[in-house]
């Protein structure tokens, strides 16, 4: 079975394929010189960094949690490459651990990282998954001559790909077969930024929404230990889709992508990130919690191999800094305005916007839910002892549906509608 590592499309992860040879998982450095290349600067831009941008200039966020759908593309050409909805299900659970910093090997972080990291008001939900067949083997990472990425067909469905579903308003996830042909490395994923943030440079590569979201190797994606993933030194757990979403909220990796520069050294770039410890370069994929690559002097802290924005050993990730916190919450308050679902079910009464006809009825049950943002309803017909009887489901494209009853016997039913799997509205139906 192939290795693949991750990579950040603008910043991109590479993994060599013998266990013999060193694992290098970036190519950030050739990417920002292909950038340069057609928007002439911005590697010293990006290199002055260090004297431009703080904490400070991003803008305060509220406090309550938001929420975030996730539509995940399969775009599959064998079996092999056509997740069950397992791996969905298992992936979208360790984000929301991973975001909400409850996932188990947090007590791993050592002790001198504790007052720099913390969770982020940051969930994730499953709205919707689509499953397309493409005659495409792989989506090849490579770039034309306009400096397109050619892996972006994934998200065309004229290319072999699938469109993206409302990317000014859900995160969209594809997961697909990607391939660097002739290349002593392969790749497990990559994101875009938003754009207008310092910390990226002023001439970010032009995606617009409809290239927004993340790619993942489907071998990258979904659980731990779900696939034969990596080498000695390297193995996959699912945390290559935190990486690249935090890639999505605006996060660098916590070395600058500088090509092994510490502060004060000409070339040095940095995350923009202030509480992230100056570090040279790259972990290889590995948990050495003995490096420091860059020595600051007074309260220096070593190399944070537990960032998930290092290239340390996915067993070793588990942490955001507050500082990367506050940058991606701000990325949601101001670049990235997906929708919002309430979090407080005592906080949401729907019972208005639901129109339930005929009642009694004796064939057919209308249900429709109007001038509400929502993204999946679950509708359940349960007889008088709780025994699901009918199911169906809606969404905001189809804001209506219907259950044929005709065959049931009368009585009193009881009629649920679950929304985005967080609210609950219950209303009881006669059948004649």
């Amino acid at each position: 079975m192939k290795l693949k590592t991750s990579l950040l499309l603008c910043f991109a992860s590479i993994t060599f394929l013998s266990n013999a040879q060193q694992v290098k998982r970036c190519a950030s450095y050739e990417y920002l010189k292909s950038i340069d290349q057609k928007y002439p600067g911005t590697e010293q831009y990006v290199k002055d960094l260090p004297n431009q941008i703080s904490n400070d200039n991003h803008k305060k966020t509220r406090a309550a949690t938001i929420t975030i759908p996730v539509v995940v593309h399969i775009v599959y050409n064998t079996g092999a490459e056509n997740l069950t909805d397992d791996y969905v299900h298992a992936q979208i659970d360790l984000l929301n651990k991973s975001f909400l910093r409850k996932n188990a090997d947090t007590s791993s972080l050592r002790s001198e990282f504790l007052p720099v990291v913390g969770p982020a008001n940051i969930q994730f939900m499953l709205s919707q998954i689509i499953r397309k067949s493409t005659a495409t083997t792989a989506f090849v990472y490579d770039f034309d001559f306009n400096n397109n990425n050619i892996a972006d067909y994934v998200k065309q469905t004229s290319n072999g790909g699938d469109d993206a579903i409302s990317p000014d308003r859900k995160l969209n996830i594809w997961v697909c077969d990607i391939d660097v042909p002739g290349a002593a490395y392969v790749l497990l994923g990559y994101a875009y930024p938003p754009t207008g943030l310092p910390n990226w440079g002023p001439q970010q590569y032009p995606t617009g929404q409809a290239l927004d979201g993340v790619v993942i190797d489907y071998l990258a994606f979904g659980g731990p230990n779900k696939l034969p993933k990596g080498n000695a030194a390297y193995g996959c757990t699912g945390k290559t889709t935190v990486h690249e979403v935090g890639h999505y909220l605006g996060l660098r990796h916590t070395w600058g992508d500088d090509n092994g520069k510490c502060a004060g050294q000409n070339g040095y770039e940095d995350d923009g990130i202030a509480d992230t410890p100056d570090q040279a370069s790259e972990s290889n994929s590995d948990c050495n919690k003995i490096k420091n690559t860059c020595n600051q002097g007074a309260g220096d802290k070593k190399d944070m191999v537990e960032n998930y924005m290092d290239y340390s050993a996915e067993s070793c990730q588990n942490s955001f800094t507050k500082g990367q916190v506050t940058l991606m919450e701000s990325v949601l308050n101001n670049q990235r305005l997906l929708v919002r679902i309430p979090t407080k079910i005592e906080d949401y009464d729907f019972s208005a916007n639901v129109t339930v006809y005929p009642n009694p009825t004796d064939d057919i049950i209308n249900i429709g839910i109007t001038n509400l943002d929502f993204q999946q309803a679950s509708v359940f017909l349960m007889n008088n002892l709780g025994q699901i009887v009918k199911t169906t489901s809606l969404n905001q494209q189809t804001s209506s549906t219907s259950l044929h009853v005709e065959n049931l016997p009368t009585g009193i039913y009881f009629l649920k509608i679950v929304l985005d799997n967080e609210y609950t509205y219950n209303q009881k139906v006669v059948v004649e």
